[in-house]
C-alpha cells in the first residue's frame, strides 16, 4: 500500500448511533471543556436545571410540595449566583418553618395537642407550628452563641451530650406528666422538634469552631437544609463548605455531575420497580418479604429455596431503592453547588463487611463515626489499639445505631407508652449487635485475600460471604415493631430447614 493509496482511500461512514460511545460521552461530559463551557451559558444553565428537575420529578421518593421547594431553591440560586449562599440558607429556614418534623404522625399529634396549650392555642395549628419553629430557632441561636463564647462552659464543651441529656429529660416528662397538662404539651413539642433536628444541630455546632466562620443565618439554614428528605444529615455545613464550587467553571462541573447522578437514580429506581415489582412479584408470583415472613411465622409452608429467594430479592430491592434515594439527595446537593461524594458506591463489589458498610450508606456511617466512633476512639483505651478500635466500633455500630433510632422516635414514647415503644427496638437491637460483631471481625480478624489466591477465593467467595451476611442480617433490620422478634427468628431458622 502506497502513500497515495492512503490519501485517496475513502473514509468509512460514521456510525450515528453507538451506545457505548454515547455512554462514554455522557459519563465524561463533566471533563469535556466544550460541555463545561456550554454549561456556564444561560442556555446551558436553563437546560441543565430543566433536565435535572424533570428527572427528579419522575422519582416518587420526593413528594410534590418538597419537590416544589427544591425547584424554587435551585432556580433562585441559578438566577442569583452572587447570593447563592443566602438563597440556600433562606430556603432552608423556610423549609424548617413549614415542615419541622420527621413524619406525618408528628404533625397529626401536634394538631391534636396544640389547642390545649392555652391562649396560643386559639391560632390554627399551621400558624402555631411556625410560631414554635421560630421559638426553636431562637433556642438554636442561643446554643450557637454559647458555643462561640463559652458562656456556659459545660454546654460548650459537651454540646452533643448536653443535647442528649436535655432530650432524655424532656422525653421523660412526656411519659410521666399527664397528657391534659400544659407541661406535657410544651415538653412534647420540644421533643418533636429536637428529635427531628438533633443530628443537624450537632453538625452545626461542630461547624461553629471550624475554619471559615459562618454567620448565624447560614448556620440556621442547616437545621433543615432544603434538600433534607430524611433525618440523616449529609454531614454538616463545615463539611459542605470544603466542596463548594468557587467559580463558574467549577459550578458547571458540579451541576453536570448532579445531573448525571439524578439520571442514575432514575435508572436504579425504575429498574427496581419494573424488574422486581412488575416481573418478579407480579408476573412470577414471588411473595414480598414481609408477607412471606408472616406466613412462615404462623405455620405456613417454609420452603428453604423459596425463603432464600425471597431474602435475596428483598436484599437487592433495598439496595436499589436506597441507592436511588441517596443518589437523588446527593444530586440535589450537587446542583446547589457542592461537589460532595456519592452516598453509595458499588456496595455489591465489597470483599469485607466493613467495606460494604462504608459503601452502602456512606453518610449514615459518617454520622455514626462523627458522633460516636471518633469521640470514643480519641478518649478510650489508647494503649490498647485493637481494643480501642473494637470499643469505638461498638459505640458507633451498636450504641450509636440504636440511639439514633431511639432519638428519632422519641415523640412516640408519649403516645404509645415507654414499654410498647421499647418493644419495637428488640429486633433492631439484634440487627445492630450482628452488624457490630461482623464489622469488628472484619476489621481485626478477617484475613486479606489477594489476586494470586485465585479467581474463586479473591473474586467470588469474599463477596458471597459479605452479601450473604447482610442479606441475612436485614431480616432483623426493623424498628417499627410490626413483626415480632420471635417471628423473625422463626423465619431465620426456616432458611436452614429448622421449623
Amino acid at each position: 500500500m502506497t502513500a497515495l493509496d492512503l490519501q485517496t482511500r475513502p473514509e468509512s461512514p460514521a456510525r450515528w448511533f453507538n451506545p457505548l460511545a454515547l455512554r462514554q460521552s455522557w459519563l465524561s461530559m463533566d471533563k469535556n471543556d466544550r460541555v463545561v463551557e456550554w454549561a456556564q451559558s444561560k442556555l446551558g444553565i436553563a437546560v441543565l436545571h430543566g433536565a435535572f428537575l424533570l428527572a427528579l420529578a419522575t422519582l416518587p421518593v420526593i413528594r410534590g410540595k418538597h419537590m416544589a421547594l427544591i425547584a424554587m431553591t435551585l432556580v433562585l440560586a441559578a438566577l442569583l449566583p452572587g447570593r447563592r449562599g443566602m438563597v440556600l440558607a433562606g430556603m432552608g429556614i423556610l423549609f424548617f418553618l413549614l415542615r419541622p418534623f420527621r413524619s406525618e404522625f408528628h404533625y397529626t399529634n401536634f394538631g391534636e395537642i396544640w389547642p390545649e396549650i392555652g391562649v396560643l392555642g386559639a391560632m390554627n395549628a399551621q400558624a402555631g407550628l411556625m410560631a414554635c419553629s421560630l421559638v426553636f430557632f431562637g433556642l438554636v441561636l442561643l446554643l450557637i452563641e454559647n458555643h462561640r463564647r463559652k458562656a456556659v462552659s459545660v454546654l460548650a464543651e459537651r454540646p452533643i451530650l448536653s443535647l442528649l441529656i436535655a432530650g432524655t429529660a424532656l422525653t421523660a416528662l412526656t411519659v410521666l406528666v399527664p397528657r391534659d397538662q400544659g407541661l406535657f404539651t410544651v415538653a412534647w413539642i420540644l421533643v418533636a422538634y429536637l428529635s427531628s433536628s438533633f443530628f443537624f444541630i450537632g453538625y452545626i455546632l461542630m461547624a461553629v469552631r471550624q475554619k471559615g466562620r459562618m454567620d448565624n443565618t447560614t448556620l440556621l439554614g442547616y437545621v433543615r437544609p432544603f434538600w433534607a428528605n430524611t433525618v440523616v444529615p449529609i454531614k454538616g455545613p463545615g463539611y459542605l463548605a470544603k466542596f463548594e464550587a468557587k467559580d463558574a467553571a467549577a459550578l458547571a462541573v458540579t451541576r453536570l455531575k448532579g445531573l448525571k447522578l439524578a439520571v442514575w437514580a432514575v435508572i436504579l429506581f425504575w429498574t427496581g420497580e419494573i424488574v422486581f415489582n412488575q416481573v418478579v412479584h407480579s408476573t412470577l408470583g414471588l411473595p414480598h418479604f414481609e408477607a412471606h415472613l408472616k406466613a412462615v411465622a404462623v405455620g405456613g409452608p417454609a420452603s428453604v429455596a423459596l425463603g432464600w429467594a425471597v431474602v435475596a430479592i428483598y436484599f437487592l430491592e433495598r439496595v436499589l431503592v436506597f441507592g436511588a434515594v441517596i443518589h437523588a439527595l446527593v444530586a440535589i446537593v450537587r446542583m446547589a453547588g457542592f461537589a460532595i461524594p456519592r452516598g453509595m458506591v458499588k456496595p455489591l463489589g465489597s470483599r469485607t463487611i466493613s467495606e460494604y458498610w462504608g459503601k452502602y450508606l456512606f453518610y449514615f456511617k459518617e454520622l455514626l463515626s462523627d458522633f460516636f466512633f471518633f469521640p470514643t476512639f480519641q478518649r478510650c483505651f489508647k494503649k490498647h489499639p485493637r481494643l480501642r478500635i473494637a470499643f469505638a466500633t461498638f459505640m458507633a455500630a451498636f450504641v450509636g445505631n440504636i440511639l439514633f433510632d431511639v432519638i428519632c422516635d422519641a415523640p412516640v414514647f408519649a403516645i404509645d407508652g415507654f414499654a410498647a415503644t421499647i418493644d419495637n427496638f428488640y429486633s433492631y437491637t439484634v440487627y445492630a449487635g450482628g452488624l457490630t460483631v461482623g464489622i469488628i471481625w472484619s476489621q481485626l480478624f478477617q484475613g486479606k485475600v489477594r489476586p494470586e489466591d485465585g479467581f474463586l477465593r479473591y473474586q467470588v467467595l469474599p463477596r458471597v460471604i459479605v452479601l450473604g451476611f447482610f442479606a441475612l442480617l436485614q431480616i432483623f433490620d426493623d424498628s417499627s415493631g410490626v413483626i415480632p422478634l420471635g417471628d423473625r427468628f422463626a423465619f431465620f431458622a426456616s432458611l436452614f430447614g429448622v421449623n
